[in-house]
C-alpha cells in the first residue's frame, strides 16, 4: 500500500469520520485530537492479492445499549470506485433511515453493521481511550480460497508438532479433519502475505468445543500464528 493509500485510510478517522447519533448524544464522539489517536493506532492494511483501495469510509457505531458499554468502530474498504459510488449510496440510504427514526433519545435506532464493502475491519472501542480493541475482518469473498491455496495451508499446518499433538488429544475421533476457514489479512495474522485461516477442532460436545487454530502465509507458507479459541454452535 502507497503512502498516499496509507494516509486515505487514516484521513477517513480524522477527517470525515462518521458519528453515529447515539453515540453523540451521548458525549462520546471523539475530539480531534482522540481521532487522530485513533487513527494513529490502526494497524497497516493491505489489499487482497492484485486491488487497490481506491475509498475509505468509516463509522463510529453504537451497542445498542444508553448509556453505551462501548462503540464500534467500522472501517470499510473499497476496491473500485464503482464499488465506492455504490457504497456511498447506500451509506446514504441508511443516514436517512436514522434520522427520520431519531425522534427520541432513548428510541432504538439502527446501526451500519449491514454495510459491506471489499474489506470491513470492526473494533470495538471501550471508554474514553479511543484505543481499537478485537480486531475482526469481515468480507463475502472470504472463503473463496483457491484449492492451490488451501492444499499448500494444508500440508504447512499438518507438518506442525503442534498441529499432531492437538490432532492425536482430541477428546473423539470422529471431530473431522482440519477445516479452511478463510483468507485472513496480514494485519490479524502477523504474516506478510495474505493468511489462510485453518481451525482443527479439538473437542465438540454437539453445542459448544474448542478449536486449534492456524495461520499460514500464503507466500512463504509459514506459519505466523496459532491459538485456541472457543466455538459455539450457534
Amino acid at each position: 500500500m502507497t503512502r498516499s493509500d496509507e494516509a486515505a485510510l487514516r484521513a477517513a478517522v480524522t477527517d470525515h469520520l462518521i458519528v453515529h447519533p447515539r453515540i453523540a448524544q451521548q458525549g462520546l464522539a471523539p475530539a480531534p485530537n482522540k481521532r487522530a489517536e485513533l487513527a494513529a493506532a490502526l494497524p497497516s492494511f493491505a489489499p487482497f492479492a492484485h486491488n487497490h483501495y481506491v475509498a475509505a469510509r468509516a463509522v463510529l457505531d453504537w451497542d445498542h445499549q444508553i448509556p453505551s458499554a462501548a462503540s464500534t468502530l467500522r472501517l470499510f474498504l473499497c476496491y473500485s470506485e464503482r464499488e465506492a459510488r455504490s457504497f456511498d449510496a447506500e451509506l446514504q440510504r441508511r443516514e436517512h433511515e436514522i434520522q427520520a427514526d431519531n425522534l427520541y433519545p432513548e428510541f432504538d435506532l439502527p446501526d451500519y453493521s449491514t454495510l459491506s464493502a471489499s474489506e470491513t475491519y470492526v473494533m470495538v472501542i471501550r471508554g474514553g481511550q479511543f484505543v481499537a480493541e478485537e480486531l475482526r475482518f469481515i468480507s463475502e469473498w472470504r472463503r473463496r480460497v483457491d484449492q492451490a491455496a488451501q492444499r499448500a495451508a494444508l500440508t504447512a499446518v499438518r507438518r506442525q508438532e503442534s498441529f499432531q499433538r492437538s490432532l492425536h488429544s482430541r477428546a473423539s475421533e470422529h471431530l473431522g479433519p482440519p477445516v479452511v476457514i478463510g483468507w485472513t489479512p496480514p494485519c490479524l495474522a502477523r504474516s506478510s502475505k495474505w493468511a489462510v485461516e485453518i481451525w482443527l477442532l479439538t473437542d465438540f460436545d454437539g453445542h459448544r468445543g474448542r478449536a486449534h487454530v492456524f495461520m499460514v502465509d500464503s507466500g512463504s507458507q509459514a506459519i505466523t500464528r496459532e491459538f485456541f479459541t472457543d466455538v459455539m454452535l450457534s
